[in-house]
């Protein structure tokens, strides 16, 4: 079976769970406005994965449902604060949560989502080692990821802002939430701590490629956001051309560059845009960060290689999907 059918399987179990975990239609201010946001899509990719590598490792997916579970939780929890906070009004083309429902639910929606996160990996039915470790991955990621957003909203328009600083900031805001539901897949199979490390590493060249190839998605196609194309750049999000830009442009293009990023929102304009866009291209930006989403995916092979298990398959598709989901 492919990893793209075993993700529509694997995610079909996960819907079911998630209505259990967090009944739809119940009064409670809570089940609303987080169903509202489930119902807006998402493939669950995520889970899934966690629950691929735990079988081909040899273990029970039945062990491992409940901390794939709280990963999606885990999730949908940081998109929606993730849409406060980036001041985001839609999101695979329906209103944000914040929007609809008032940015006050949409924070305590959030915080229920992740106290059910937790509850989840507490449900898993394995020995209190592994569930204890499962709790340090789990808590592990959270830390590191919203640590990684507090220097995303800090870097915005930041004067000083380099592709290493970039890098630091989406190792952390990407590459643990990317790797572990594969550690968490590996840890209930019983396979060797030294497997589970060359994940993490796995996980922080994966994480930022795929980071990358969103900030160029967001300049070319959008990301579902009812057709909008440059909404970083409304935001003074400071992505990879940003930080790549900072670096080799002329002072005159930087402080055009500076000057749109600092602009709020509502009143950043298509004309603007246009310009960041022109300076991104007068300066290769583009072909840059494509070239360096692709040095990282080689990165990732070559660590896929020095994973220690016999077969290496199902890394290699894991890796091979989430490239071409970047393509």
């Amino acid at each position: 079976m492919g990893i793209e059918e075993s993700i529509k399987i694997y995610g079909a179990k996960i819907d079911e769970l998630l209505k259990e975990i967090i009944p739809p239609h119940r009064n409670d201010y809570l089940s609303e406005p987080i169903w509202h946001h489930l119902h807006t899509g998402g493939k669950r990719v995520r889970p899934a994965i966690c629950l691929i590598t735990c079988e081909a490792l040899g273990g029970n997916t039945n062990e491992a449902i409940h901390f794939a579970l709280a990963i999606e939780i885990m999730h949908n929890m940081f998109l929606m604060h993730d849409d406060i906070e980036d001041g985001d009004t839609i999101r695979r083309d329906q209103p944000t949560v914040w929007v609809k429902f008032g940015t006050a639910n949409a924070i305590n929606a959030g915080d229920y989502l992740l106290a059910c996160a937790y509850k989840s990996v507490l449900a898993s039915p394995v020995s209190l080692e592994k569930k204890m470790h499962l709790l340090q991955i789990f808590t592990l990621t959270y830390e590191k990821t919203v640590e990684g957003q507090a220097l995303d909203i800090n870097a915005r328009a930041a004067e000083d802002f380099s592709v290493d600083k970039y890098m630091a900031m989406v190792e952390l805001k990407t590459g643990y939430y990317l790797a572990c539901g594969m550690v968490g897949g590996a840890v209930v199979s019983g396979i060797s701590e030294k497997v589970v490390e060359k994940i993490w590493t796995l996980g922080k060249t994966m994480g930022p490629a795929f980071q990358i190839r969103d900030d160029l998605i967001d300049l070319t196609h959008g990301k579902g956001r009812g057709g909008v194309i440059g909404s970083d750049v409304k935001e003074g999000k400071a992505s990879f051309l940003y930080s790549y830009a900072l670096q080799v442009a002329s002072a005159d293009d930087k402080k055009h560059l500076r000057d749109i990023m600092l602009k709020p929102r509502d009143e950043t304009t298509d004309n603007d845009i246009k310009l960041v866009l022109e300076i991104y291209k007068k300066y290769n930006a583009i072909k840059y960060a494509q070239d360096y989403a692709e040095d990282l995916v080689k990165q990732a092979y070559k660590t896929i290689d020095e994973i220690p298990v016999e077969d290496k398959t199902v890394f290699k598709e894991i890796a091979s999907f989430m490239a071409k989901r970047m393509s």
